[in-house]
């Protein structure tokens, strides 16, 4: 009875993204390409520029002799959608947490093209936007060693990097994120756990959004914004280890789920002393394209 009622609940949601859907229909255009994606070899990486990897690799490289990667989540991390896409749903805190606790359990880390025709029907690939306050902001690039990803061709250069965003629906950790806490803090620590993770992509940040620099998102911290992008599954971080909503998650668990917006295509700041809301009036946000 109980995995009626969730078959049932699933049905309900995705008529309604159907419902919301009517001006595009990324999610199964995207779908209907899962089986053609394949891992490749890539050249030495740095050898390639990141407009030649974004060209030559829609669907990531590795330099591993036997690349073994998701080369369908690659494929949707390469995505570059038109920042005029208008969303077909805005997603909220009980959103997440019902596409999380609705995931197949046969998923892993290689098999998402093999899930694509379930993930379709309930929106993956089509446009969201969240509103959120940002928790934090980092370059991936920055750490050691850097995070380079096979869906940019291992890139080690400059700008060749996501940017992660924690977003999160808490006012009081809101408020925590202004101080801008220390990555390795137990206040970042409770940040990461309740986030969902946004990504802004090298490629995309380069050719349309030359103002999304990491300074001046993270100067935004504990702010409130609203993101439209992409939705997508990260089903590389499906583990007890990375995903807090996973079952019997491990306490190294660093976000809320494996959802995510990637990639972000808008990013916008409220600039009402109080407060926005979906429904806000376009004149209560601001495009940090647009902000000095």
């Amino acid at each position: 009875m109980r995995r009626t009622l969730g078959l049932i609940a699933l049905a309900v949601f995705a008529l309604s993204v159907l419902n919301s859907a009517w001006s595009q229909d990324r999610a199964h255009d995207l779908a209907s390409q899962a089986a053609s994606q394949k891992p490749a070899k890539c050249p030495t990486p740095d050898d390639l520029t990141l407009k030649q990897c974004h060209d030559s690799f829609a669907d990531g490289c590795s330099q591993a002799k036997k690349p073994g990667y998701d080369a369908y989540l690659d494929f949707l991390k390469d995505q570059d959608p038109d920042p005029s896409l208008a969303a077909t749903k805005t997603l909220g805190q009980s959103d997440f947490s019902f596409l999380e606790k609705h995931l197949p359990k046969t998923l892993n880390s290689r098999n998402h093209s093999t899930l694509a025709d379930t993930f379709a029907p309930i929106g993956e690939g089509n446009i969201h936007s969240v509103v959120a306050f940002l928790y934090f902001a980092e370059d991936t690039g920055a750490g050691t060693p850097p995070n380079s990803e096979t869906c940019n061709c291992k890139l080690t250069t400059p700008g060749t990097f996501d940017y992660h965003l924690g977003i999160g629906f808490d006012p009081a950790l809101a408020a925590i994120a202004k101080t801008h806490p220390l990555q390795t803090s137990a206040a970042m620590t409770k940040l990461e756990k309740a986030s969902v993770v946004a990504e802004m992509t090298p490629f995309t940040r380069s050719s349309r959004h030359p103002k999304w620099t990491i300074d001046r998102v993270a100067a935004l911290q504990g702010q409130q914004i609203k993101v439209v992008g992409q939705l997508m599954s990260d089903n590389e971080h499906f583990n007890k280890k990375d995903d807090c909503g996973f079952p019997k998650h491990k306490s190294s668990c660093w976000r809320s789920t494996v959802w995510e917006i990637h990639p972000v295509t808008q990013f916008l700041v409220c600039t009402a002393s109080a407060g926005c809301s979906d429904s806000s009036p376009d004149s209560d946000w601001t495009s940090l394209d647009d902000m000095p």
